[in-house]
């Protein structure tokens, strides 16, 4: 079974810096504010070797880009913090069911 695009887009939300850069607008997945790229002003250096943005509203590394292919909106934001923040991930997935068949398709 393909996981649902709320729990894809989560790849794009570290080690991201040239991909946030070049979004049209950007979106936190623990606040769900939406935003500028220019209004980022903090970066995590990644052992790895790259960095992941700090959200410029609430300091969480919970930030992905328009560039990486989803939704920049509220409704998806949610479904991904319901996903990701909630007290158990497979409850989240049972709360968002609806959401998830919108985007799969």
């Amino acid at each position: 079974m393909a996981k649902p695009d709320y729990i894809k887009a989560h790849e794009f939300s570290s080690n991201h810096r040239s991909q946030v850069a070049s979004s049209e607008r950007c979106g936190c997945f623990h606040c769900l504010s939406v935003f500028q790229p220019t209004e980022i002003r903090e970066w995590i250096k990644e052992p790895q070797g790259g960095e992941t943005a700090i959200c410029p509203k609430c300091g969480i590394d919970s930030i992905i880009g328009s560039n990486s292919g989803f939704p920049i909106t509220k409704q998806f934001l949610s479904a991904m913090s319901d996903y990701w923040f909630s007290s158990g991930q497979q409850e989240a997935s049972t709360e968002v069911e609806g959401v998830r068949s919108e985007w799969d398709r």
